[in-house]
């Protein structure tokens, strides 16, 4: 997977340089995509949304008193857009996250 530098635009419309790898589809033919663009990060946002909901919800049944999760996400082009990708393992995410939830 070939990473690049590229533009995202944040929500509060700062515009920020990340670096992204692209993903080729499933055909293995990589739609064509103009790294001078300036990409949104809202699926990546969206992606950790999910997640969050995901294991808020698992939690929710076993209600422990404190939790704190840690995932790697590594930003990625794929379709034309930005996308977050789970990673397994520090040396890849561009992002470290944690999500902590008391009761």
């Amino acid at each position: 997977m070939e990473s690049r530098i590229l533009k995202v635009a944040l929500p509060n419309n700062t515009v920020a340089l990340v670096q992204a790898v692209e993903l080729d589809e499933d055909e293995g033919v990589a739609e064509k995509v103009d790294w001078k663009d300036t990409f949104d990060f809202g699926h990546v946002s969206g992606t950790l949304e999910g997640v969050a909901q995901a294991i808020r919800s698992g939690l929710e049944k076993v209600m422990p008193a404190k939790t704190t999760v840690e995932l790697g996400i590594e930003l990625a082009v794929k379709n034309g857009q930005l996308t977050g990708l789970i990673v397994n393992g520090k040396a890849n995410a561009s992002l470290k996250v944690a999500l902590e939830w008391s009761s």
